[in-house]
């Protein structure tokens, strides 16, 4: 059986380790005033490396920047457009996470800083350039981002029509980081599943989106709820295949086994958001049951969403199950070597490489 095995979303930043928290330390010099922009820049940088070493390390076949460098992800695309503001927190679904909400005062478009799509496209090329795995990228579409953000005076005072004036800029999103080489980007759209009424129009803005990709495979995710009712329609829509967080619902494990899928799925049968540790073999037998009557092509395990819900070594260990269950469904393992290239001269880089030359037992 042809699967991969990868990671597309958030990763944990800080860990328990005192050097696993220079990250969390740096920001809050940086907004003391005690560290530049370029200083606080360099440590992001660092941990992105270490985020994609671990992720490589575990055998993954793909990797992600971990979303380091993102406040969240919401504020980190609309506050890169033009008539778009950034006003208080609200919590990000039923996470004990908050985004900053968008307050769109105007026709929002590409072109503000820190650059909407080139922002996104300059992270994909920072990836591909530090590590030898393919990049995996997820972000927010069209439907969620305007119900999440809030539309006060102007052209898009409604939420249907922040909606339409979003498509045709996440569609030029999508073509920016097509061009930087990831190899997945995936559309994650969660308020479909509490408005399933707007799929018809959420089909139509995803051919002007599947348009733009170019190379890239294109998938789509609906989470944070119960996808099972809409699995069906699912089916029909312009992507290259389904993300599915099988965690959230056990009912749509029975909708997949028992319909099929013409298109291939992405299966997020690690949970995200338990510290459990499943077992390989397990994941690797639910697998095989769901993957029966899917499309050929294209299937593979993933986290059921983003891994910063959990501790960072819990994260790392469901990483390495991933790998293990792709193992047993494919027999080829995994080299396991880290996918990430080191920094050559400066004093972190150096201190970087002796960090990690320890941990292998290299001298």
């Amino acid at each position: 059986m042809e699967i991969s095995a990868f990671h597309y979303g958030s990763y944990p930043r800080v860990g328990d380790t005192r050097e696993q928290q220079r990250l969390r330390m740096a920001t809050e010099a940086f907004q003391k005033g005690g560290m530049k922009e370029a200083e606080l820049t360099a440590v992001r940088n660092e941990v992105i490396r270490e985020v994609m070493a671990e992720q490589a390390r575990a055998g993954l076949d793909a990797v992600s920047d971990g979303q380091v460098r993102w406040h969240d992800a919401v504020s980190h695309r609309m506050s890169g457009l033009k008539g778009v503001a950034t006003g208080g927190l609200l919590r990000y679904f039923d996470t004990n996470t908050y985004f900053r909400q968008p307050v769109v005062t105007g026709m929002p478009e590409g072109g503000g800083a820190p650059g909407g799509g080139e922002m996104l496209a300059s992270e994909v090329k920072y990836a591909r350039a530090i590590g030898s795995r393919p990049v995996a990228l997820t972000m927010l579409g069209p439907l969620t981002l305007s119900r999440l953000s809030l539309a006060k005076d102007g052209p898009c005072r409604t939420p249907a029509a922040l909606f339409s004036a979003l498509v045709p800029v996440v569609a030029g999103e999508v073509g920016q980081v097509a061009a930087a080489g990831p190899e997945t980007i995936i559309i994650e759209e969660p308020w479909l599943l509490k408005e399933p009424s707007a799929f018809a129009d959420l089909v139509d803005a995803l051919e002007v989106i599947a348009a733009r990709k170019g190379a890239a495979r294109l998938l789509f995710f609906a989470s944070f709820g119960d996808a099972a009712p809409l699995y069906e329609k699912f089916q029909g829509l312009p992507v290259d295949g389904l993300v599915l967080d099988l965690t959230y619902s056990p009912a749509l494990s029975v909708r997949v086994q028992a319909a099929g899928s013409r298109l291939p799925l992405v299966l997020g049968l690690v949970d995200s958001r338990n510290t459990r540790l499943e077992r390989p073999a397990a994941v690797a037998k639910a697998a095989e049951r769901l993957l029966k009557r899917a499309a050929p092509g294209g299937a593979a395990l993933v986290p059921s969403n983003g891994l910063e819900y959990l501790p960072r070594d819990r994260a790392a260990q469901k990483l390495g199950v991933l790998a293990k269950a792709r193992d047993l469904l494919t027999g080829k393992p995994g080299d396991g070597e880290p996918g990430v290239r080191k920094p050559s001269s400066s004093r972190q880089g150096r201190q970087s490489r002796r960090r990690h030359n320890r941990r292998s037992g290299r001298r």
